[in-house]
């Protein structure tokens, strides 16, 4: 070949790796400079955002069905009621519809500043014992458990936790506002219904619902100047015993043997009690009833009055001890030797009869069950036959007091004058104690007042049912995709725009 051939053919090497070089070069993408391009174009970039958005958004809405709230329900748990029984503190029956009453709606109107007549609201307004937080729950597993395909080892689990939620849901109220007829938002029934169980609670209070059931005297203890002496210890007698009750009713209630009023505790007072009755108030009834003979000349009722009582008393204790004597016959037939051999004898002559298998279990299962039921019936004898005998052993203390025993020795000093000089100290002391029961009692109802939490707690705000609330969880999720979709739609085509540019 001649040296031009040659020539040429490294001429037209150079000239093909020159190209592949400048190829490559040109195909190398460079990040820093594509980054200051889709900046340069932000406003592009954002703007295909804001259009992505409002197109996502506008096609949402165009498929969307809108509606005002249909309903709103407070659900809320009423901490004073207990598991076995529906009643205020103070004993009175509560009923859900205690709630919307008219003159808790009234009021929760006047409160609130809404202008809705009292007829629409009544109509739009219900109350029930459950618990809408957990009703949806409860309807799922009713539908689990209705389903004939479910397995049983399921179906058992859905029913004790149904079961569960059904008592767990005991206490608990939900207020419902139906807000089709009423000209009011959702907001507005929501502060309502607030409201409304606000003033429910406060109304409560105010009437005594609140106040503990303790069975109190409330008029102070009067020597009563008309009867006489034995009598007004009578009085005095039943007036300690009505404060006793008041007191270990006042004891019962959690968190009164800490509280404190004017110095003294709940068992200042009943110390109190004791010592009058053990030092005064019994020892001087007993000895007016010794000296009865003496009174009477001054009364000549007292001896016709203690001899109808002592006849009254005589009849009650044959009465009791009858109603022992019955127990006692009872328990001893129930627990008799007899009965258990007899009992035996019917089983052996059961086992040896194999062709009667089945009766004999029968009977077998009955003789099971009288037994199990004779057991629980000596319980309850046992238990009344108790409460007779206490019964009988305080009738026998009322009589030997009734009855008395003169003294053969004659005192200095009339006992009617003793009598008389220490009843105006038990009249003192008796008030004195009815003042401080009562002032236990006002101070657990002013802690009452203080806190409502000891009528009703919030479960939560109230719910809204239906309306805009419930699609916009769905508005924010289309917004951020239609955010992040438009993002990409903008950098893409400022990446286009930016090629055809360079390629002019």
């Amino acid at each position: 070949m001649s040296q031009d051939g040659v020539k040429d053919n490294n001429m037209n090497t150079a000239s093909t790796n020159a190209e592949l070089a400048n190829t490559a070069a040109n195909d190398e993408i460079d990040l820093i400079d594509l980054i200051k391009n889709i900046w340069r174009q932000r406003g592009l970039v954002i703007g295909m955002m804001i259009l992505t958005t409002v197109t996502v958004l506008g096609f949402h809405f165009s498929k969307a069905s809108f509606s005002t709230a249909s309903s709103i329900d407070y659900p809320i748990s009423l901490s004073f009621l207990s598991e076995d029984k529906s009643k205020y503190p103070n004993g009175i029956a509560f009923s859900p519809r205690d709630l919307i009453t008219s003159s808790v709606l009234q009021k929760a109107v006047t409160t609130s500043g809404l202008d809705v007549p009292l007829g629409v609201l009544e109509q739009s307004i219900r109350v029930e014992i459950s618990n809408s937080i957990l009703k949806a729950s409860e309807i799922k597993l009713a539908g689990i458990l209705a389903n004939a395909k479910t397995p049983d080892e399921v179906r058992v689990a859905g029913e004790q936790i149904l079961k569960d939620l059904h008592e767990s849901g005991r206490g608990y109220v939900t207020v419902s506002l139906d807000l089709s007829a009423l000209p009011i938002n959702s907001q507005q029934a929501s502060s309502f219904l607030q409201v409304l169980v606000d003033e429910w609670a406060k109304l409560s209070i105010e009437r005594g619902l609140m106040d503990a059931d303790i069975t109190r005297p409330l008029v102070p203890f009067k020597i009563s100047k008309g009867s006489n002496l034995i009598d007004n210890y009578d009085q005095a007698s039943n007036y300690l015993n009505s404060l006793s009750l008041a007191v270990l009713q006042l004891s019962d209630l959690s968190g009164t043997s800490s509280l404190v009023v004017n110095n003294m505790s709940i068992e200042d007072v009943q110390r109190r009690l004791t010592a009058l009755g053990d030092r005064d108030i019994g020892p001087l009834r007993e000895f007016a009833y010794s000296n009865s003979a003496a009174l009477a000349k001054a009364d000549s009722a007292i001896q016709v009055r203690l001899f109808a009582r002592q006849r009254l008393l005589d009849l009650e204790h044959a009465r009791l001890t009858k109603l022992i004597n019955s127990y006692d016959l009872a328990l001893e037939q129930l627990g008799s030797d007899k009965n258990q051999q007899g009992s035996n004898r019917s089983d052996q002559n059961l086992q040896g009869n194999a062709g009667q298998f089945d009766q004999s279990f029968l009977d077998s299962l009955l003789q099971l069950g009288t037994k199990l039921g004779a057991v629980d019936t000596r319980k309850q004898l046992f238990d009344r036959r108790i409460t007779a005998v206490e019964e009988l052993l305080s009738l026998e203390k009322e009589i030997s007091i009734l009855l008395g025993t003169s003294s053969d020795k004659a005192m200095k000093i009339s006992p009617e004058v003793i009598l008389k000089g220490a009843l105006i100290n038990i009249e003192k002391d008796l008030n004195e104690i009815q003042q401080n029961v009562g002032q236990f009692v006002e101070a657990i109802r002013e802690l009452t007042i203080e806190s409502h939490a000891q009528v009703y707690v919030a479960n939560s705000a109230p719910q809204v049912r239906g309306g805009f609330m419930q699609l916009a969880p769905r508005f924010t999720l289309f917004v951020v995709l239609g955010g992040i979709l438009g993002l990409f739609l903008g950098i893409f085509v400022a990446l286009i725009r930016s090629a055809l540019i360079n390629s002019k």
